[in-house]
C-alpha cells in the first residue's frame, strides 16, 4: 500500500496500534519510513515504539544510537512520557541511551529568553501595524517566515517568537499552555521595550497548536491585541468550553476581532469543532469570520497565503 503523505501513514500506524497488531505496525513503519525523509524523526520514533511493543529492544537502541550518531536528539517527554517505553524505564541499556540523548540536548546553549526573530518593512514607523505568529508543533519559528512574510511587505513589523520547549532537536511545540503563555508575553514585553509599532493595530496569528495558543491568548486577554487570524488551530477551549461563557463581555467590550483559516482537506484538526466554535463567537456578537480553503490540507502553505491576506485586512478593518 502507498501512502501519499506521512499523516496517512501516521493514522494507519496508529489504527494497528488501537488494534494492539504491533508486528504489523514495525513492518509497516521499516517498509515506508525511507519514502518520507523529511519526517525521519517520527518515522524513527514510531520504528522504536513498535519495536518496544514487541520486544525487539536492539531495534530500539539501533534507532536511538543512530539518532545520534546524525546528531539528533530526543527530549525527555518521549523518553519518559512515552507508554511504549514504559517497560524499558530503569532498564540499563536503555537508561544509556536516554541519558546521551538528554546530554547531547543539554549541550545546546540555553538562551536566556525566549527567542524570537523580527522583521520590519521598508518606512517602518511607530504607525507600522505589528503582525506576532505562532509557529505549529515541531516546528522552528524561522522555517515559517516564507508564510508570513507576505505580511512585511503588505507594511507590517513580523514578529516570530519561538516556543521555549523542545520535543526533539529543532523541533518545538507549545503543549504546555502555561509556559506558552508566558514565553509570547515576554516576547511581547520585549517588542514594545526594543521596536515602535501602532500598539492599536496588534494582530496574533498561528497555525496549528500555535493558533490555539493565539486563540486562547487573545479571547483571554494576555495580550492587548486588534484580533487573532489562525490557520488549522486546534479547538480552543476544548476541555473548559464554560471558560469562555465567562470570557464574552470581555471579548465584545474589547472590539477583538476573529479570523478562522481551514482547509477543505485538513483531516489533522476537527473541522466541525472549529467552525462550531467561530459560529459561536459571531452569534454573540463577535466579529468573526472563518474561511475554508479548497482542496487544502494541513500543511499546504502555499494554499493558504490569499486567505491569510485578507484575515489580515479583516482585523485591520
Amino acid at each position: 500500500m502507498t501512502f501519499p503523505t506521512f499523516q496517512l501513514l501516521t493514522n494507519q500506524l496508529a489504527q494497528h496500534f488501537q488494534n494492539k497488531q504491533y508486528a504489523e505496525a514495525l513492518e509497516l513503519i521499516t517498509q515506508e519510513a525511507p519514502n518520507f525523509p523529511n519526517d525521519r524523526v517520527w518515522a524513527d520514533y514510531w520504528k522504536m515504539m513498535s519495536a518496544a511493543r514487541v520486544g525487539n529492544t536492539s531495534i530500539v537502541y539501533q534507532v536511538a544510537d543512530k539518532l545520534l550518531e546524525d546528531d539528533i536528539w530526543l527530549g525527555k517527554v518521549l523518553w519518559r512520557e512515552t507508554p511504549s517505553f514504559a517497560p524499558l524505564q530503569g532498564n540499563a541499556d536503555f537508561e544509556l541511551r536516554v541519558n546521551a540523548h538528554l546530554d547531547a540536548q543539554a549541550k545546546e546553549e540555553k538562551p536566556a529568553k525566549p527567542i524570537m526573530h523580527t522583521y520590519l518593512p521598508e518606512n517602518h514607523s511607530a504607525s507600522s501595524p505589528l503582525l506576532i505568529a505562532l509557529h505549529g508543533n515541531q516546528r522552528l519559528a524561522l522555517a515559517t517566515l516564507p508564510f508570513w512574510e507576505s505580511a512585511i511587505k503588505k507594511g507590517w513589523a513580523l514578529a516570530l517568537p519561538q516556543s521555549t520547549q523542545a520535543m526533539f532537536k529543532n523541533s518545538f511545540v507549545w503543549d504546555d499552555f502555561k509556559e506558552s503563555f508566558e514565553s509570547v508575553q515576554i516576547n511581547f514585553a520585549e517588542l514594545k521595550k526594543t521596536l515602535v509599532f501602532d500598539q492599536n493595530r496588534v494582530v496574533l496569528a498561528g497555525h496549528s497548536m500555535g493558533g490555539l495558543i493565539a486563540v486562547e491568548m487573545a479571547l483571554r486577554s494576555l495580550v492587548s491585541v486588534r484580533g487573532f487570524i489562525v490557520n488549522g488551530p486546534a479547538t480552543p477551549f476544548a476541555d473548559a468550553p464554560e471558560e469562555l461563557e465567562s470570557l464574552l463581555p470581555a471579548i465584545l467590550k474589547s472590539g477583538l476581532r476573529c479570523y478562522f483559516i481551514i482547509g477543505e482537506m485538513d483531516d489533522d484538526i476537527f473541522q466541525d469543532e472549529i467552525k462550531a466554535f467561530a459560529q459561536k463567537l459571531k452569534s454573540a456578537g463577535v466579529p468573526c469570520e472563518l474561511e475554508v480553503v479548497p482542496n487544502a490540507r494541513h500543511d499546504d502553505a502555499p494554499l493558504y497565503q490569499p486567505a491569510f491576506l485578507r484575515g489580515l485586512e479583516f482585523i485591520d478593518r
